[in-house]
């Protein structure tokens, strides 16, 4: 959870405080080096208030059990996302990620160690995507990933890297987790988030489709 609320919130009372201090030195001979009692606890709630505005931030645009964001926010920041890539002129990949036969997992070996699959596929993802990539929680076990940076060896290396990371997470766990992961680039194969995602799971399918016959 970041402190952006509470550094806003306290640098402004910060600067209020100090701003009535001179003024009561100045106008009303107000002993400058008086300690301070009220401006401290002005800081400390104001401290709480901050802490509860961060919380709430946070709530609202990361999922609660992975902490990467959620749909809500990649739905509000997908247009934003969109515009910048058309100024500049890049590519945007979509990567759909799906756990395989995730409700094995939670049924065999129940919900809390689902949970923690799907926190460590999550931890995975953040490891092998770039910082300005946007790494969501979609729907239950499905995750996202919005990359300005992948070309098609990118691509390539990256899914390889998550598949490699999470055989790893097999042996931890003691069990099989893998992931499905269909890809879909703007503006060349769709334009609208919709279509990117219809066009990386078809591409997913497609992709455990030939597996199965392989």
């Amino acid at each position: 959870m970041k402190y952006s609320g509470r550094i806003v919130i306290i640098s402004v009372v910060l600067i209020l405080i100090v701003a009535i201090r001179m003024y009561g030195t100045l106008y009303y001979n107000y002993p400058s080096l008086q300690f301070p009692i009220i401006g401290i606890f002005i800081v400390f709630a104001s401290w709480l208030l901050g802490t509860q505005y961060d919380k709430l931030k946070f709530l609202s645009e990361k999922d609660s059990l992975t902490t990467l964001y959620n749909r809500r926010f990649i739905l509000e920041t997908f247009p934003r996302l969109i515009a910048s890539v058309d100024r500049k002129q890049e590519k945007l990949i979509l990567y759909f990620i799906d756990v395989d036969n995730f409700k094995i997992i939670n049924d065999t070996h129940g919900h809390k160690i689902g949970d923690q699959v799907l926190q460590r596929i999550a931890n995975v993802l953040i490891l092998h995507s770039e910082k300005r990539d946007l790494t969501a929680r979609w729907a239950g076990d499905e995750f996202l990933i919005l990359s300005t940076f992948s070309d098609a060896c990118q691509r390539a290396m990256m899914i390889n890297r998550i598949q490699n990371e999470l055989k790893l997470a097999s042996k931890e766990f003691n069990l099989d987790i893998s992931v499905s992961i269909g890809t879909a680039s703007y503006p060349d194969e769709a334009q609208t988030l919709d279509d990117l995602l219809h066009a990386a799971d078809q591409d997913m399918y497609s992709l455990k489709s030939d597996r199965k016959l392989s």
